[in-house]
């Protein structure tokens, strides 16, 4: 039996939330697990939605027993390419008998506003900054460095994919820092950065990546055009210059640019003037149970819980809305490609007092992919099959799911499908790159959006 803390960032100080024991630690994910709120932390926190360390748990003064993992460990523990990092650091060979010890050793900073208490070490050594150039250029030192300051991504919120990301801090000199290893105080913006993977047996970067990348950039303009939450435009940023939107640099031999990278504005962690603010992220995953990565999970069954924990949170007169945004965000991943739908590519955010869909993130032309990526949140198949869609009864399927009207959903989805319309010219408006505008397959066919739309019966 082991025991770890997890702390909640909560009132400018990092506080001891509940204590999770072990029972089973050799199984790993598979191990039972009971979760238990300290009462001091109750007696405060107790209605405050961002306090919970998940929807699932609310805060109480009773012990909550798990015959296996709760979902939302996986939204803090390394996955994907930080997930590999680790085990070979630690020379281990992969397996839910290493769960643990991940969890333990790669959770100092994961996104959101938890942290498992055990993964973060005091220590008196100044922090160590890099410049942009070096980041840039993946200096072998930045990436020891960061590597092993824990800013190599493993976690929630589509973070802990399979190519490499880093969560790094701009600080006040400067220089680029990773995440967890300067004060708040220091602190200017708060990026996460994603390169390409490398060809294993070139050494280079893989080309579908860097086009993917770069198509990224623009699909976040694209979608902050249409009316859309987003990623480094998000409605409630404190800062809303250019300087702090998402940016791509291209390969550069004059500037030493010898990989490309996408940096991406943090929306969980808001800066003001009474310091920094992390937001409490989670994934549709974790909301729903889910403990398998990459499962296939229908959007009726993600509509039902986000209903319901709408509901549970008193916002029943937002549930109707939110279902048409879920909607839209579905009907704009088909169009545009992005086919890397899993459930932690779509999380909410938890206020003090109220949840909402946290912005569009991991928005790309997935279907060109080298691997072959393909939609794991669908619907029915009777309504999807084979690439063919019936929206009508997708919004009744959606509407059977959240308990709301459908006539409603498919007006939303409607009036959304006329923005869609001049998509070509949006694209190309917001440097969508040639070869993706002119890329002319079912599954990405940014010129014949009209002509589908109409197809699907969304435009007359």
């Amino acid at each position: 039996m082991e025991t770890l803390t997890l702390q909640t960032y909560l009132d400018g100080q990092w506080l001891d939330a509940c204590v999770l024991t072990f029972h089973e630690p050799d199984k790993g994910r598979h191990g039972r697990v009971s979760l238990e709120y300290n009462a001091s932390y109750v007696a405060k926190h107790q209605s405050n939605l961002a306090a919970r360390v998940s929807m699932r748990y609310p805060i109480d003064f009773f012990p909550h027993e798990c015959d296996i993992w709760p979902a939302f460990l996986f939204d803090v523990m390394p996955m994907g390419a930080g997930r590999r990092y680790w085990l070979q650091r630690e020379n281990l060979m992969d397996g839910a008998q290493q769960d643990l010890h991940l969890l333990r050793l790669g959770s100092r900073s994961p996104i959101g506003n938890m942290r498992v208490k055990e993964s973060c070490s005091d220590s008196d050594i100044a922090p160590l900054g890099f410049a942009m150039a070096d980041v840039l250029s993946r200096d072998t030192h930045f990436l020891d460095y960061a590597r092993e300051h824990g800013a190599a991504v493993g976690g929630a919120s589509g973070a802990g994919g399979d190519a490499p990301k880093f969560q790094l801090i701009s600080g006040q000199d400067g220089l680029y820092y990773p995440e967890a290893s300067l004060p708040d105080s220091d602190a200017n913006e708060f990026f996460l950065v994603k390169f390409p993977r490398q060809n294993s047996s070139q050494g280079r970067p893989l080309a579908s990546d860097i086009l993917v990348l770069e198509t990224e950039a623009a699909y976040y303009r694209l979608a902050k055009r249409l009316g859309l939450n987003v990623v480094g435009y998000a409605q409630y940023e404190t800062n809303q210059s250019e300087s702090a939107n998402v940016s791509y640099f291209g390969a550069d031999e004059e500037k030493r640019i010898t990989t490309p990278s996408l940096w991406l504005p943090r929306f969980d962690r808001l800066k003001g003037v009474d310091g920094m603010y992390r937001c409490a992220i989670e994934s549709l995953y974790s909301l729903v149970g889910n403990t398998e990565p990459g499962a296939t999970v229908s959007h009726g069954v993600y509509l039902k819980q986000l209903a319901d924990d709408w509901r549970d949170a008193g916002q029943e007169d937002d549930v109707e809305k939110m279902v048409v945004e879920y909607l839209r965000r579905d009907l704009l991943n088909i169009v545009l490609g992005n086919s890397d739908n899993h459930g932690r590519n779509t999380s909410i955010i938890r206020w003090e007092g109220e949840i909402e869909l946290a912005p569009i993130y991991d928005l790309a032309p997935m279907v060109l992919d080298d691997s072959g990526i393909t939609r794991t949140s669908r619907w029915s198949n009777e309504n999807e099959l084979g690439g063919r869609y019936d929206w009508r009864g997708i919004c009744a399927e959606a509407s059977a799911a959240a308990q709301v009207n459908c006539d409603a959903l498919w007006s939303g989805l409607c009036d959304f499908a006329k923005k869609l319309a001049p998509l070509k010219r949006l694209a190309e408006e917001c440097g969508v790159p040639d070869e993706v505008l002119n890329h002319h397959v079912a599954s990405l066919n940014l010129p014949g959006t009209e002509e589908r739309l109409k197809t699907w019966g969304l435009l007359p």
